[in-house]
């Protein structure tokens, strides 16, 4: 039924698109959003200039933004704790968001939420809808977040917009916005750094995140679950922006090499497409050698990445089940069971090497 409701609400969008097509779409800008407030987060100066410009603007959210456990523990200014169904949750992030859009100029009636699975958004929807608005308005600018955030909805719309500009038969100019900007260790120096200049501006919709009343449906959502992105684009005078994120992208799809170090063992992995990895490491305990396969499966929880794996204990000379759960790529919790010898658990941290 969910998936229903997504076709039929493109296909109503589509239709109206088509009917108030203009000739030209040189000054058409689609903004492409996996979550509520991504766009103020990373774009709010850039769509403020486009509405200034003159330009149709299109915006289509693929999530309501649902995942986010902070709907169990909203707090108020006073200290009292609200607690939101998924649903009041998902209509109280799309009022703060529509109200941050209307204080960067933006008029509504161009604005479509979509309902994909927050943390789960699938990719071939978003394609064919990136690829309807290619077609339908040639030579237009379509931007959306950077495959440098480590949200997984981030990098399925960014490899889905890199999929659509790499056809040569399609006619368009793509952009991705860094959402997660602060969080990184460091911005690649390919990355444009865009002058805010309506910082005034800015800071009004940023506002948006900050209401608190529940009788009207607002209760500061985006300032509780991420205060820091808010506090960080606040003060910010850049945007960041990619124009070429397809060769990232493609780089990060084939293989890249990664470090763990946990309480167990020391060990390098070998990332094989977006979900398969291959591991060798070295556990302390033992003094053995331990060589694994991972898979990462998908799940519905934003930042939380649940892994299992098979391998072999050369110390033990028996197999293994593995299970871990990693916290923002970063951070990880491991459960190790050896076949009727040994179960084990470990914490670590883990990164990649050789990435800009």
């Amino acid at each position: 039924m969910r998936k229903k409701t997504q076709y039929m609400a493109i296909a109503v969008l589509f239709a109206v698109l088509v009917l108030t097509r203009l000739a030209s779409a040189s000054d058409t800008v689609i903004w492409y959003l996996p979550h509520p407030d991504d766009e103020t987060i990373a774009m709010a100066d850039s769509i403020h200039q486009s509405v200034r410009a003159g330009n149709k603007n299109y915006f289509i959210y693929f999530s309501r933004g649902g995942g986010s456990l902070v709907r169990h523990n909203l707090r108020g200014p006073s200290g009292e704790i609200h607690r939101l169904s998924e649903e009041d949750f998902c209509q109280a992030r799309i009022r703060e968001t529509e109200a941050a859009l209307q204080a960067l100029g933006v008029d509504l009636s161009t604005v479509l939420f979509l309902d994909f699975v927050d943390g789960s958004i699938p990719r071939e929807p978003v394609e064919q809808t990136m690829r309807f608005f290619a077609q339908l308005y040639p030579g237009s600018i379509h931007r959306t977040v950077s495959a440098l955030d480590p949200h997984e909805d981030h990098q399925t719309l960014a490899r889905a917009l890199a999929s659509v500009a790499a056809d040569p038969e399609l006619d368009l100019h793509p952009e991705y916005y860094l959402v997660y900007s602060s969080r990184l260790m460091s911005i690649p120096e390919d990355v444009e750094k865009r002058k805010v200049e309506y910082g005034d501006v800015k800071e009004h919709a940023l506002a948006a995140f900050f209401l608190w009343n529940p009788e009207e449906g607002r209760y500061a959502i985006a300032s509780q679950s991420t205060p820091d992105l808010l506090e960080a684009a606040r003060i910010s005078p850049y945007e960041y922006v990619e124009s070429e994120t397809d060769k990232r992208v493609h780089t990060r799809a084939k293989t890249k090499l990664g470090l763990t170090l946990s309480t167990r063992d020391l060990g390098m992995s070998l990332g094989i497409g977006e979900r398969l990895s291959l591991g060798g490491l070295f556990e302390y305990k033992n003094d053995s050698l331990v060589l694994e396969a991972n898979y990462r499966l998908r799940d519905d929880v934003p930042f939380v990445q649940l892994v299992v794996g098979i391998g072999h204990h050369f110390g033990h000379r028996k197999p293994y089940l593995t299970a871990k759960t990693e916290v923002a790529r970063n951070y990880f919790f491991s459960v190790r069971h050896v076949f009727q010898t040994d179960t084990s658990m470990a914490v670590g941290i883990a990164t990649t090497l050789g990435q800009k």
